[in-house]
């Protein structure tokens, strides 16, 4: 996301070879010993619905590193090494056998030849290896830092709370970062952190601006970015995981706002444990249903303007109907009728996953290799599809070679287990349960005097 500003500051003057090694460059075994995080990915997966919390986290995050090698790429060998549905036959659909077979090709590439330097809303690390991330997972390690300090102070999230991590954000919180992360570190956040540090209360505009300013009020996708695993700490209960998110989301402006807490209710559905029995395919419809119809704000019934959630929605049936099952006829009126003015703007990095997933039915992995093969911003579109595919599908879904290569990457590089964020929003989940129904006061002994 934002390589157009990558761009402006890709001048970076400092020893990248330093960096790596000083920074990040450890050995994942290494980096679990001194994080001292205790992985228990059998106490995570042990039934069904937590597979599929587990199965959100760790999909977006897989997503995300699927895309992050390609983003805005127009390296030739890029498109060599995936399907290449743009030049397809005329007459070439996207049968059984070809959905099988894309997702079976579903690459997870290195960044060594396809983006090798390092980049403030990209990889942190030079020629980064298979499973490295991007800022579209980085903002979830602040969210998940936030909940991790509400934790220990029994307090909900707040904005402030977010806010903080924001401010505060280092790459491993084990040690200091070097000079030259912190250097990526400060322009990957610099905007979220003007608005951050003036929710705060400062108002220094060397160091804050109001929040209104983020991104000059485009409606991009920040929010989907940061908050989709609040979700698991309101299973089931799609109203309160809008207003959940709604509530904390001070990255967006009013609009995309409503589209990441939808997406926030939808994946909340798709959770509910009494879909443990339901088939991937009837939590994909119960995702999409409570994605249109999660409203507790009544944005749809606002004069005039209505919700703009909605037209996209139905777009997103039109352009399926349209294209007859060719993934090149969808790239074309993705990226006409889509509308996009930027490749990361809320609708769109919303409509690109749902078109896709919604074309390649019952074949998530294919509608992932598509979601690359589209091109653009290809690590956002990922990571949203990857959240929704993991949490109808289960963790299971993704190669285990995917789920390893990510999670040993976020160990290495920021010191975070993903197998334990589930966990996390589970005991967060606890906390709020308690803080909003306190169990009843014991009844006080009469005095002697009231005898």
């Amino acid at each position: 996301m934002f390589i157009f500003l990558e761009r402006v500051a890709g001048s970076l003057a400092f020893d990248r070879r330093t960096f790596v090694i000083e920074s990040l460059g450890l050995a994942a075994a290494v980096s679990v010993a001194k994080s001292g995080c205790a992985a228990q990915p059998a106490a995570v997966a042990a039934e069904p619905q937590n597979s599929r919390r587990l199965g959100l986290v760790l999909g977006s995050l897989v997503g995300d590193a699927l895309g992050g090698p390609i983003e805005f790429s127009s390296e030739p060998s890029a498109k060599q090494m995936l399907c290449d549905a743009r030049r397809w036959p005329s007459g070439k659909t996207l049968t059984p056998p070809v959905l099988a077979r894309l997702g079976e090709d579903l690459p997870l590439l290195g960044y060594d030849k396809l983006r090798p330097a390092t980049a403030s809303y990209g990889p942190w690390l030079r020629e980064a290896m298979p499973g490295t991330i991007t800022d579209d997972s980085r903002h979830k390690i602040v969210l998940q830092r936030a909940v991790r300090g509400c934790l220990r102070k029994k307090t909900g999230l707040t904005t402030e709370s977010l806010a903080n991590e924001y401010v505060q954000f280092r790459c491993r919180t084990d040690r200091e970062d070097s000079e030259d992360l912190q250097q990526l570190v400060d322009e990957g956040f610099r905007e979220y952190r003007y608005a951050a540090r003036w929710l705060l209360g400062e108002r220094d505009l060397a160091t804050s601006r109001p929040p209104a300013r983020l991104w000059s009020g485009v409606n991009n996708c920040s929010g989907q970015m940061l908050l989709l695993n609040m979700a698991i700490a309101y299973a089931g209960r799609s109203d309160a995981a809008y207003q959940a998110a709604f509530g904390i989301d001070f990255v967006d402006t009013p609009q995309a706002r409503d589209f990441a807490a939808a997406i926030v209710a939808g994946l909340a559905a798709a959770l509910d444990d009494k879909l443990e029995q339901s088939s991937p395919e009837e939590r994909f419809e119960v995702f999409c249903t409570a994605l249109r119809n999660t409203d507790p704000y009544e944005i749809a019934a606002v004069p005039f303007a209505g919700r703009r959630l909605n037209y996209w929605l139905d777009l997103a049936d039109e352009l399926v109907e349209e294209t007859g099952g060719s993934p090149g006829k969808m790239y074309e009126l993705l990226e006409s009728r889509g509308e996009p003015k930027f490749w990361w703007d809320a609708h769109f990095t919303l409509l690109v996953p749902l078109c896709l997933l919604k074309l390649c039915p019952g074949s998530p992995l294919a509608a992932m290799h598509l979601a690359l093969d589209f091109g653009h911003d290809t690590d956002s579109y990922a990571q949203v599809l990857g959240a929704i595919a993991g949490a109808c599908y289960g963790a299971e879904l993704f190669p285990e070679r995917f789920r390893n290569a990510v999670r040993d990457r976020m160990l290495a590089d920021y010191g975070e287990d993903p197998l334990q964020w589930p966990v996390e929003w589970t005991r967060y989940a606890e906390l709020v349960e308690k803080e909003q129904n306190p169990a009843p006061k014991s009844a006080v002994a009469p005095s002697k005097e009231s005898r």
